[in-house]
């Protein structure tokens, strides 16, 4: 049974999701809902698990090089339960570099930040050998991109306003672009490195706790906090459980687009894409796309997205047709986001804190 929101709620929802490091008060005049409301619904979004902030670092805070997204369709005989019961399965979901990871019946989508193309296959193969001596894949498909070369865009304020039509004018218009790799002036220290496995284990903790769990002073948290967000080492974004409130479908895709043209193309492609569904994220390098966004139901899906490959092909944008992965949220088993055990081995942080 999915969630009923008040007209104020989705305001609420939506703010939470456009400006996820504001306070009350700031979020109050943003969205033109009083305080005591934002509070309510909070409380209500957290009884509920609806939604949870988190800090996710960048690639060259970690010193991680690629982000690997992995897409299989498995076979009929090897349903989730089956593979769920192999040591391969737990080996993967408590790998720590697999930052994401949904599944159902047919079909995952995992993504990795790893050092190095050789450190990805080093790591995951073994979990995929047994997977395939198992008989379980069907077909595998992996496609990298390189942090210093791709852009990103978090889309889930935009998700919000486009599944409950809220016609917000404040939509975020930004995407991420590539950070420089670290050099040596600005390496991180290793006060430095606990410090950022704190924010992302613990992105709800003040800095007083922060302080206390680290053992690092509260002034010094509180300025490397400020300095992290506005270098972009660490972003805050909303996750929304959108299955409790909307929607029928979770669809990933990867798109090629042809070789020659510019990033003015690569914007028309993905604006393209980000209207076929409520946009959730998408990566973007130049030749390709990989990003996902959720639909109402199937037939709406297959006709804007037919729309879109006819426009964009039409155009000589892209050389075949994308590549898509339809999962029913009611039918997910599986859905792992967690970035902070990646954040602690990447860094080698050996305190728990």
């Amino acid at each position: 049974m999915q969630l009923k929101l008040t007209s104020k709620e989705r305001l609420v929802l939506y703010g939470l999701a456009r400006y996820p490091g504001y306070s009350d008060i700031d979020l109050a005049s943003k969205i033109g809902v009083d305080r005591s409301t934002i509070f309510k619904s909070k409380r209500k979004f957290r009884d509920w698990q609806l939604i949870k902030l988190l800090n996710v670092p960048s690639g060259e805070s970690v010193g991680a090089e690629i982000l690997t997204a992995v897409f299989i369709r498995y076979k009929p005989t090897a349903p989730f339960e089956a593979r769920r019961n192999t040591k391969a399965f737990a080996d993967w979901m408590s790998y720590p570099n697999c930052v994401s990871h949904v599944s159902t019946d047919t079909d995952s989508v995992s993504a990795f930040y790893s050092r190095s193309l050789t450190d990805f296959k080093v790591n995951f193969d073994p979990f995929i050998d047994e997977y395939f001596q198992n008989n379980f894949i069907e077909d595998i498909w992996y496609f990298h991109f390189p942090f210093q070369v791709s852009s990103y865009s978090s889309d889930a304020a935009l998700a919000v306003d486009t599944i409950f039509q809220l016609e917000r004018p404040d939509q975020a218009k930004e995407i991420f672009q590539p950070n420089l790799p670290l050099n040596e002036e600005s390496k991180l220290t290793e006060k430095d490195k606990l410090t950022l496995y704190a924010f992302v284990k613990y992105p709800m903790l003040s800095d007083l706790e922060l302080s206390r769990r680290t053992g690092i002073s509260r002034p010094t948290i509180s300025g490397k906090r400020t300095k992290f967000f506005q270098s972009g080492l660490i972003t805050r974004e909303a996750y929304v459980d959108w299955q409790k409130i909307c929607c029928e479908l979770m669809s990933f895709y990867h798109v090629k687009t042809r070789h020659g043209h510019d990033a003015q193309d690569l914007s028309r492609v993905h604006a393209a894409f980000r209207k076929v569904g409520a946009p959730l994220f998408s990566y973007l390098q130049p030749g390709e796309i990989f990003g996902a966004f959720l639909s109402s139901g199937y037939p709406e899906l297959k006709n804007r997205m037919d729309i879109v490959v006819r426009d964009i092909a039409a155009q000589g944008l892209i050389v075949e047709r994308p590549m898509l992965v339809i999962m029913p949220l009611r039918e997910i088993k599986v859905n792992k986001v967690d970035y902070s055990p990646m954040v602690g081995q990447m860094l080698g942080v050996g305190k728990e804190i």
